[in-house]
């Protein structure tokens, strides 16, 4: 076993996992909670969806971000998860990050988009080799 994926895997595992756990639990772990976070994809330009997609949107985000955490964690179907994770990172930029204008923030998405983009990439060779 490849050491320094191993140490990779772990941060960016606990970090989705804390994502998508923080994403249902209100105040836990400085969590914004499920109808906050509907509430904000609602202000993002997806309230034409209508209140009840928007939550159960925000429900399955939420539940794929945990998954894909849990997925990279234990090492399985990891294209999937790192691409998945990737797909929620270029959200992230598209829909918070870049519109507030935090350079900070929005320079740490582009990070955390182009490695797991990279680390998909390099796991799909991997497997074709």
């Amino acid at each position: 076993m490849n050491m320094g994926n191993l140490i990779i895997r772990i941060g960016f595992g606990l970090l989705f996992v804390w994502g998508g756990i923080e994403k249902f639990i209100e105040g836990f772990l400085g969590g914004v909670g499920l109808q906050n976070m509907a509430d904000f994809l609602n202000g993002s330009g997806l309230a034409f969806l209508g209140d009840s997609v928007v939550y159960l949107l925000g429900v399955v985000l939420a539940a794929l971000e945990l998954i894909a955490g849990i997925l990279v964690l234990i090492d399985k179907k990891t294209f999937y998860a790192y691409g998945f994770l990737a797909f929620i990172m270029l959200l992230a930029l598209l829909l918070v990050h870049i519109p507030s204008g935090n350079w900070m923030n929005i320079m740490i998405h582009i990070t955390l988009f182009t490695t797991l983009i990279g680390l998909a990439i390099d796991i799909r060779g991997k497997n074709q080799e």
